[in-house]
C-alpha cells in the first residue's frame, strides 16, 4: 500500500469516527432540495453514502489502474524476458560463430603450417640433392683438374729432364771440345819448347867447338 492511499484511509477513518460521534446529528431528517421535489431524509446519512461510494469507485479506479500497471508490468517483463532470451540466444550464436571461424582460422592456420613445412622439408631435400650433386660435380672436376695438373706435371718434369740431358751432352760436348782444344794447344806448345831447347843445344855445341 502507497502513501496515497494510506491517506485516503486515514481520512476515512477519520469522517468514520467523526460520523460515530456526532451519529445523531447524522440521522437526524432534513428537507433536502432535489431541484424538482423536496424529501425529508437524514443528509448525514445521504452524505455518508455519497463518501462511501465515491470512496469505493476511488479503491475501485486505484485498484483497475494497478492492475493495469501490474499487467503492462508483466507484459514488459515478458517482452523483456523475451528479448533477453533473444540476446541470449544471438549472443550464443554469435559465439557459435566465432567459435566455427576461430576453429576454421585455427585449421587454416595449422594446414598452413602443414605446408609450409612440407614445402620446406621438399626445399631442404631439393638443396641437399643440389649440393650434393654440386659435391660431386666439384669433386670430379677436382679430380680432372688433379688429373691434368699431375698430367702436366709429369710433362713438365719430362721436359725439364730431356733440357737436362741436352744440357748436359751439350756442356759434355763443349767441355771434350775445351779439352781437345786445351790439348792441342798444350801439344803445340811443348813441340815449340821443345824445339826451342834443341836449337839452344846445338848452338851450344857449335861454340865449343
Amino acid at each position: 500500500m502507497n502513501l496515497r492511499n494510506l491517506t485516503v484511509l486515514v481520512i476515512l477513518l477519520l469522517v468514520a469516527l467523526f460520523a460515530g460521534l456526532n451519529w445523531p446529528l447524522f440521522t437526524a431528517p432534513s428537507e433536502i432540495n432535489l431541484l424538482f421535489t423536496r424529501v425529508s431524509a437524514p443528509l448525514g446519512l445521504i452524505l455518508l453514502a455519497v463518501i462511501a461510494l465515491l470512496s469505493l469507485l476511488y479503491f475501485i479506479f486505484i485498484a483497475v489502474i494497478e492492475t493495469g500497471a501490474l499487467i503492462e508490468i508483466r507484459r514488459y517483463a515478458r517482452q523483456v524476458e523475451q528479448a533477453r532470451k533473444l540476446a541470449d540466444q544471438a549472443e550464443a550464436s554469435r559465439f557459435a560463430e566465432l567459435k566455427t571461424y576461430l576453429e576454421q582460422e585455427l585449421s587454416a592456420l595449422a594446414q598452413g603450417q602443414s605446408d609450409l613445412k612440407a614445402h620446406v622439408s621438399l626445399e631442404a631435400g631439393e638443396a641437399r640433392k643440389a649440393l650434393s650433386l654440386e659435391h660431386d660435380t666439384l669433386k670430379s672436376q677436382h679430380a680432372e683438374i688433379s688429373g691434368r695438373v699431375d698430367q702436366k706435371t709429369e710433362q713438365l718434369k719430362g721436359e725439364l729432364l730431356a733440357r737436362l740431358e741436352s744440357l748436359e751432352r751439350g756442356l759434355a760436348s763443349d767441355v771434350e771440345r775445351t779439352g781437345n782444344t786445351l790439348a792441342a794447344y798444350l801439344g803445340e806448345l811443348e813441340d815449340r819448347l821443345l824445339g826451342r831447347a834443341g836449337e839452344g843445344e846445338g848452338e851450344g855445341a857449335s861454340e865449343e867447338a
